[in-house]
């Protein structure tokens, strides 16, 4: 995980931006541990941004990050039989990278998922703090916009082989083309919640 930290800096200064640019920073900022997901606060930040209101806000960090429930399920085998407390502090740090990592690891998968689990959750507000004092110079680059859809990528990439993976990721990028004229934040929305639908239904076939 601390390898991948260096990746995920980009996306993380990217949020913290957002973050600094926000009508209320302190609330965006300490927004970083429930939300708990660059891409969900950024769809959050940007329904906010354009006075939707809370209510809306809500409803798209929810349908963004609900391909967290896709993960869950797949982690359910094998965490069934560990401690409450143990099951609550794996939900709580249970993102993209944290999933796609553990999933590798054939023996003590557990530990691995908490000790890569607690570098992120670490790391990760760490970056988003630093963003929200460096600037907006991420938010310059031309290419800034791609961080999100490229640092969730290059983490599912190696799970691409298996068919409800694939399946999630073929309909959200399906999704994301049809839906280039909408905001960034109800397009992600949207196209986070076709792929969890695909990757559910993928998971059902096989």
């Amino acid at each position: 995980m601390a390898p991948l930290l260096v990746a995920y800096a980009p996306f993380g200064l990217l949020v913290g931006a957002a973050v600094a640019a926000s009508a209320n920073p302190l609330a965006a900022w300490l927004a970083t541990w429930p939300i708990y997901g660059g891409a969900a606060h950024l769809a959050v930040l940007d329904v906010l941004g354009h006075g939707s209101g809370w209510a809306a806000a809500a409803a798209v960090g929810l349908l963004v990050n609900v391909r967290l429930t896709a993960y869950s399920t797949a982690m359910a085998p094998e965490w069934r039989t560990a401690p409450v407390r143990q099951r609550a502090l794996a939900a709580v740090m249970l993102t993209d990278a944290t999933w796609a990592l553990a999933r590798g690891q054939a023996d003590g998968q557990r530990q691995f998922y908490l000790g890569a689990g607690l570098t992120l959750f670490l790391g990760w507000p760490a970056l988003v703090t630093l963003g929200t004092l460096t600037g907006d110079w991420v938010g310059s680059v031309p290419v800034a916009a791609l961080l999100p859809p490229l640092t969730l990528g290059a983490v599912v990439v190696t799970q691409v082989r298996q068919r409800p993976v694939a399946f999630a990721v073929a309909a959200a990028a399906l999704t994301a083309v049809a839906t280039t004229q909408l905001p960034a934040g109800p397009a992600l929305a949207v196209a986070a919640a076709a792929g969890v639908a695909a990757g559910l239904c993928g998971e059902r076939a096989s």
